[in-house]
């Protein structure tokens, strides 16, 4: 069991990495309840073993590693959810997403967040009830009365200026 001290670094990578977790465990679940049920035993195994989780590594890595375990006992035992080489090219993909700490993604968040007031009326009212508020769509459209289809159209146009703006950074694909 990880001494006292260890739980606020543990809750703050838990954190860091719990929806990059989430989605690696939903690429390889066959549906939502399984990849939480795997999530959920991932966390417990990692609150374990946090006393050999090794912090001159990334998290991330050893995070899925753990996930990776709890995934293939499950795939052994059940066949329900995906095989050695599954897991082999979901965690491909998954690793071009590490970085070498909490800073770097810290940067990116920043440099999203930049992104995002850098855009123009009504684009940026538009972004900020739909993604810092969490408003659904119609609740939108009817606050600054307008259609939906002009909402959605909004928010896609929006989404590319942001992505535009993260590419010029380098930083987006």
């Amino acid at each position: 069991m990880p001494d006292p001290s260890a739980h606020a670094l543990f809750e703050i990578l838990v954190r860091e990495h719990a929806d990059r977790l989430m989605a690696y465990l939903r690429a390889v679940s066959r549906d939502s309840n399984t990849a939480d049920d795997i999530f959920q035993e991932t966390m417990m195994r990692a609150w374990r073993r946090l006393d050999s989780y090794d912090r001159e590594r990334p998290f991330g890595p050893w995070l899925r590693g753990i996930a990776r375990m709890v995934v293939m006992e499950g795939w052994r035992s059940k066949q329900t959810i995906a095989s050695e080489a599954m897991l082999e090219a979901v965690e491909s993909h998954a690793s071009r997403f590490d970085g070498p700490s909490g800073t770097e993604f810290s940067e990116r968040l920043a440099h999203l967040d930049a992104c995002v007031k850098a855009l123009a009326e009504p684009y940026a009212t538009t972004i900020d009830l739909v993604y810092r508020t969490g408003q659904p769509l119609d609740a939108v459209a009817a606050h600054v009365q307008e259609n939906i289809e002009t909402i959605k159209k909004r928010v896609q146009r929006a989404r590319a200026m942001v992505a535009e703006c993260l590419h010029r950074k380098g930083l987006f694909a």
